[in-house]
């Protein structure tokens, strides 16, 4: 790799983490009022997209690990968002549904995010060209290998 093409890869990891924290600010401001964090927004909108899940699903799809799932899913139950339902099929499963009351506190949080967005006068076809190209990057390093530092490379 040259340094050109090290530089880039550098410059392309730090502005998707700086932004990822940009946009973890944005959301904090515009919904945090609510006692939704962006996980929790996220998590409920998947369930407003797909419907109940069980809990294995609902961590895939909304790329939220399970470990940090459940005690979410525990808390926003205990607000009254979301229920929590052992599959009459297989008790083993929990599945997750959203409430009425989720849905209305969704779709105000997806107003005000909405506005917020409208603020930013991002241009939509840029915005789209980004999706695709960071769902591409996303995918790529999912399926990836990376080669493994490790202590014992290191001389001196």
């Amino acid at each position: 790799m040259t340094d050109a093409n090290d530089q880039f890869t550098q410059r392309l990891c730090f502005n998707v983490y700086a932004t990822n924290r940009a946009f973890g600010r944005f959301y904090q401001a515009t919904i945090s009022d609510t006692g939704l964090t962006y996980p929790k927004f996220v998590i409920l909108n998947t369930l407003k997209d797909a419907g109940p899940l069980a809990i294995s699903d609902l961590s895939t799809r909304a790329g939220v690990e399970p470990n940090t799932l459940s005690p979410l899913l525990k808390k926003m139950a205990g607000f009254g968002v979301l229920t929590r339902e052992r599959d009459a099929k297989d008790e083993r499963r929990v599945v997750i549904s959203l409430t009425q009351k989720g849905l209305q506190l969704l779709q105000r949080a997806d107003a005000v995010v909405q506005e917020g967005f409208a603020e930013l006068d991002l241009d939509f076809k840029q915005c789209m060209q980004a999706v695709r190209f960071l769902e591409d990057v996303r995918a790529r390093l999912e399926k990836a290998d990376p080669p493994k530092l490790r202590v014992d490379d290191i001389t001196g």
